[in-house]
């Protein structure tokens, strides 16, 4: 037997009625078999195929499929008008084209969804930590935060919103859904190779069951999306019904895939792994009413269940979609990744199984990452200080891509800075060359390349890495200090360069965080991820993190920063 804790992911929720507690760690007992499939080092899993069917229509009148099933056709909303309730940061134009600008210059930057816009829109559920969903591309970035939306020009104007994903009492907003229950994690992504855009969230409804509703546009976001729910409470596995904690978005040229970390609904909130569904894209595009999906669980690599489990965003062609996960079973250290390969997965649309292997890769070391010190607030709704420490998680991975046949990725870590007396946070960062072989991911997948971002007196929290085509590389993060306010920032390292360059200061804190999770739960809920992708063009890196821009409810003063850097 192999013990490890895994943490849920969830927001916590601040009602007029009562605060509703996630903040809690799961501790988890999970047995790992030593069965080794295919070419796969210590790696298990079942996988089957199965369906789903589109949701009913709801705000806008639905049109009938072919065999009678339903679209749900989802309209940006228009949120009723509140004034002077939102600082707006200038957007930064060009004052040429953009060729004028050098590799990682800041070309746009404007804060997203805030705190305000998500309690305005929500009818006053306010929300910690700001979970960011970002889709950028074609001059729209689509900024997707907690509970609520909005559509924005690449200069920082608003195209539409900001918009409810959920409403309080009955099905409504973006997504269909009743805030009566769990809503959680939205995830936002522009597929460049198919002109689609595609965002997600999950939700856990009173019952226990449990769905991940994707909705797609095929072409300009201000306009009607689709949406398709997937049922994914597992009833068949164990100590289900389950609930889909922190379910991450992955794509390629052929699926859409989504992984979430499976937690037993039943009480006990053990850890069943991440499990992985891959939908076939042509299926979403063809609005197919019940689209073909493969579906993997029970995996297990390096000794562990595997957690976090994070799918590659794939710019161009590939020999497979990847998949990678870091390895730390006993949360103390780790210097190894999982990485995994699904291949045959072009035939997912015709209802072919498609094969999943995966490999131990030796990294550099990392570990879970200490409570990051930042300047203590007042939280006006609770009246009280809060801890004066934002909680940075664990040293699972934050995101992953694939591009020009190397996949790079991100953690957060436990850092011993140069000048510091005490542990600060970090990033560890990986480039890795995957090998396929016989249809199979090679044991001779390795590390191209890897290192750290650090800073002398500061904690780096939640890293997004992107490369470009052109070779630059940049991470996004936000950033505190005893003395520094949560801010957002990012790092570039230029095409041949062998480490990244000096922080730079994307948003500067205005604010302590006066967050009411700093009172409840002795550090304040933080994360649990930042944002980014490549511009279609090729010629920008667009980003999401959060920072304390000083606005605020009584409750939560989170905003995010949505910024854009030339590539």
């Amino acid at each position: 037997m192999t013990f490890s804790q895994k943490h849920s992911k969830m927001s916590a929720l601040f009602s007029l009625a009562a605060i509703t507690a996630m903040l809690s760690a799961f501790l988890v007992t999970g047995a790992v078999s030593t069965t080794v499939h295919a070419a796969s080092t210590g790696v298990n899993f079942k996988g089957q195929m199965t369906s789903a069917k589109l949701v009913g229509a709801a705000n806008v009148s639905a049109k009938a499929t072919g065999n009678g099933v339903a679209k749900r056709v989802v309209m940006p909303y228009h949120s009723r008008p509140v004034a002077n309730t939102k600082l707006r940061v200038a957007a930064q134009r060009p004052s040429a084209s953009s060729s004028s600008f050098a590799a990682g210059a800041l070309k746009y930057g404007f804060q997203g969804v805030s705190a305000v816009d998500n309690s305005n829109a929500t009818g006053g559920y306010d929300l910690e930590p700001p979970d960011e969903g970002l889709a950028a591309s074609n001059g729209y970035a689509v900024n997707f935060v907690n509970l609520t939306g909005a559509i924005y020009n690449a200069n920082g104007s608003i195209a539409v919103g900001p918009f409810p994903l959920a409403t309080v009492g009955s099905d409504g907003g973006f997504f269909n859904e009743d805030l009566n229950n769990i809503v959680s994690d939205p995830r936002a992504y522009y597929d460049a190779s198919s002109h689609l855009w595609i965002a997600l969230i999950w939700v856990t409804l009173n019952s226990g069951t449990s769905h991940v509703d994707i909705a797609v546009n095929a072409g300009n976001p201000t306009t009607p999306w689709t949406e398709y729910r997937f049922d994914v409470t597992d009833a068949t596995h164990a100590g289900c019904p389950c609930l889909p904690d922190f379910t991450i978005l992955g794509t390629d040229a052929y699926n859409i895939y989504f992984v979430p970390n499976e937690f037993q609904n039943n009480g006990n909130g053990a850890f069943n792994g991440s499990v992985i569904y891959a939908v076939a894209k042509s299926d979403l595009i063809n609005g197919t009413a019940t689209p073909n999906v493969a579906k993997f669980s029970d995996l297990s690599i390096g000794g562990a269940l595997a957690y976090h489990l994070q799918p590659a965003a794939t710019y161009g062609s590939a020999k497979a979609e990847y998949f990678a996960n870091s390895i730390d079973i006993n949360n103390i250290y780790g210097n190894s990744l999982g990485v995994w390969a699904l291949t045959n997965r072009e035939h997912i649309a015709s209802g072919v199984m498609p094969t999943l292997t995966a490999t131990v890769v030796n990294t550099e070391a990392f570990a879970p990452p200490v409570d990051a010190q930042t300047p203590v607030g007042f939280n006006a709704g609770l009246q009280s200080p809060t801890a004066g420490f934002l909680n940075p998680d664990d040293d699972a991975l934050q995101n992953l891509q694939y591009i020009d046949g190397h996949l790079y990725a991100t953690l957060d870590t436990a850092a011993n800075v140069a000048g510091d007396t005490v542990a600060r946070d970090g990033i560890a960062w990986f480039d890795i060359t995957p090998k396929i072989s016989n249809g199979v991911i090679s044991t001779k997948t390795a590390v191209s390349k890897q290192g750290y971002v650090v800073a002398q007196g500061l904690y780096l929290l939640y890293p997004h890495i992107e490369h470009a085509s052109t070779g630059t590389t940049a991470i996004a993060f936000s950033f505190t200090g005893p003395q520094t306010y949560p801010s957002a920032g990012y790092v570039v390292r230029s095409k041949n360069a062998k480490s990244f360059g000096g922080l730079v200061v994307a948003a500067a804190g205005a604010a302590p965080d006066n967050g009411f999770t700093g009172v409840i739960g002795i550090k304040n809920r933080w994360g649990d991820y930042s944002a980014g992708q490549l511009d279609a063009s090729g010629k920008a890196i667009w980003f999401a993190t959060q920072y304390i821009a000083g606005n605020g409810t009584k409750y939560v003063n989170w905003s995010n920063y949505v910024f854009a850097v030339a590539a």
